[in-house]
């Protein structure tokens, strides 16, 4: 597989993809991709349909770029829709190791960098670093609920 550069263009988002991103979604990743530039292609069917990447290419429209880089991949039809679908879920399946990320996040907290750049929004941050929480976690009315780190056993 080679990676191309395109003009944003020539390639379309498909019209079934069933994912959605929030504004707030693509602001960060516009974000990223001005600080870190580009790092993941798009991926894009044999008729030149996104079937990765959609929120990258709301990204680059919102940064103004004209060209993006690609992957053609050899999918078309019924298998192209799979991947597709495969791509956004499998992603769903992993989880986090709280608190490796927790120590990743104290050592770029240092005031010289943006934490935002992580992809954690201010709250998340504040509740991983300071409460020791994931950021989904939520308080309950009797105390706080506990969570259990399914890698490592570690209470949240």
């Amino acid at each position: 597989m080679e990676i191309e550069t395109v003009k944003i263009s020539s390639i379309r988002p498909h019209p079934a993809n069933p994912r959605v991103h929030p504004d707030s979604a693509v602001e960060r990743l516009t974000k990223s991709i001005i600080e870190f530039g580009w790092t993941n292609p798009i991926l894009v069917s044999e008729d030149n349909y996104i079937l990765a990447g959609h929120a990258r290419l709301k990204a680059a429209e919102k940064a103004e770029l004209d060209e993006v880089p690609i992957i053609r991949l050899p999918l078309s039809g019924d298998k192209a829709l799979a991947y597709m679908i495969a791509d956004n879920k499998l992603q769903d399946m992993t989880e986090w190791n709280y608190p490796q990320l927790k120590d990743l996040l104290e050592q770029l907290d240092t005031g010289a960098f943006d934490m935002e750049l992580t992809g954690f929004d201010e709250g998340e941050l504040e509740k991983l670093l300071v409460n020791r929480m994931p950021p989904e976690s939520q308080q309950g009315g009797s105390g706080e609920q506990k969570t259990v780190c399914p890698n490592c056993g570690f209470e949240f």
